[in-house]
């Protein structure tokens, strides 16, 4: 529970990553600035979710995280305590919203944000439901956008995973076709979403695309990093990355090599872009807000099947790192803050 001490500082419960590693992630009463800047509404976050860069950039192995002091968390679902003065948003005390942090902070239980980040969540979807759309599926939808496909057909790399599966059904709703890879264990779930699903450890699924596809799909979304998932595109087509893979221990060296590589391939073919949802966000706000509006439609018009929730309180935040690193098909870890 919050306690404002006095006009110009507050406490909150907060995961604040002083040392790098797992096993130091715990959450903490901190007392912070109450900020009274006229640019920033104050909001009592109550679920956030979890995903493999909370792990990465707590373990220290995250390109666009690496000075300790931070508070891990993209994205988030809470209520409005304060907005600025003459704040145009259209947003309201007591309101319930969503967003996306640009530079993370959301595994906290108050936090200082621009409206403009703010969106706000419809009262037909329960907010640990809400919690598990907005960073995963705006970078699927934000992917998808920029293979700039109005038909053909495309390979989601991990289409099980907790992008993949959201790609995969944008990519149907735009009347693509998916073709799509993943794991033996996520593989039903995949088959949910895709027209075709490989098993991305068998040596041969690359070929069998091709002789599926006729010479290649005309758009491919990776995870990975692979420069061998070029091989399963046709020539003019384009590969978008999200990710970039790498072993433990290698994931900053990974995403700054393949963020190169790719730049360097941006007019090759096939051509490639990055698809970074905090650079996005942070530069392109209204279409991101926009963007997240429309997911949260179409998952509350069951249009979109968003993962399973698995909520966790803000004091287990090791157990909550664990479970979203081994997460089943279909699952979100999701962060309470409120008490149960």
């Amino acid at each position: 529970m919050t306690c404002y001490l006095n006009d110009s500082t507050l406490d909150r419960d907060a995961v604040r990553v002083e040392r790098f590693g797992l096993a130091h992630a715990t959450a903490i009463r901190e007392r912070v600035a109450r900020k009274q800047s006229g640019r920033r509404a104050l909001v009592r976050v109550t679920h956030a979710s979890v995903g493999v860069t909370d792990a990465m950039a707590v373990r220290g192995d995250y390109l666009l995280q690496p000075v300790r002091g931070f508070v891990p968390g993209y994205d988030f679902v809470g209520v409005i305590e304060r907005l600025p003065a003459g704040d145009r948003s259209g947003l309201h005390v007591g309101q319930r919203v969503a967003g996306i942090l640009p530079r993370m902070g959301a595994h906290a239980s108050l936090i200082s944000v621009a409206p403009s980040l703010l969106v706000p969540v419809p009262d037909l979807l329960d907010s640990a439901t809400a919690a598990t759309i907005p960073l995963d599926a705006v970078t699927a939808l934000f992917a998808i956008d920029a293979l700039a496909m109005a038909s053909g057909t495309i390979l989601v790399q991990g289409a099980g995973g907790a992008v993949g599966a959201w790609a995969a059904q944008l990519a149907a709703a735009r009347g693509l076709t998916a073709y799509g890879t993943a794991s033996p264990r996520s593989h039903a779930y995949a088959e949910r979403f895709t027209d075709s699903v490989y098993d991305y450890d068998d040596p041969t699924w690359i070929d069998q695309i091709l002789d599926a596809t006729t010479g290649g799909v005309d758009g491919a979304i990776d995870h990975t990093g692979s420069r061998s998932v070029r091989r399963a595109v046709g020539a003019g087509g384009r590969v978008v990355r999200t990710a970039f893979g790498g072993a433990p221990g290698q994931g900053r060296i990974s995403t700054a090599a393949g963020f190169a590589a790719s730049t360097l391939r941006r007019y090759a073919r096939p051509g490639e872009r990055v698809c970074s949802v905090p650079i996005l966000v942070a530069t392109q706000r209204a279409r991101y807000r926009q963007a997240l509006t429309e997911l949260f439609t179409a998952v509350g018009n069951g249009t979109l099947v968003p993962p399973r929730p698995r909520i966790m309180p803000l004091v287990q935040y090791p157990d909550a790192l664990a479970s979203a690193t081994r997460a089943a098909p279909g699952e979100k870890t999701i962060l309470t803050t409120q008490e149960t």
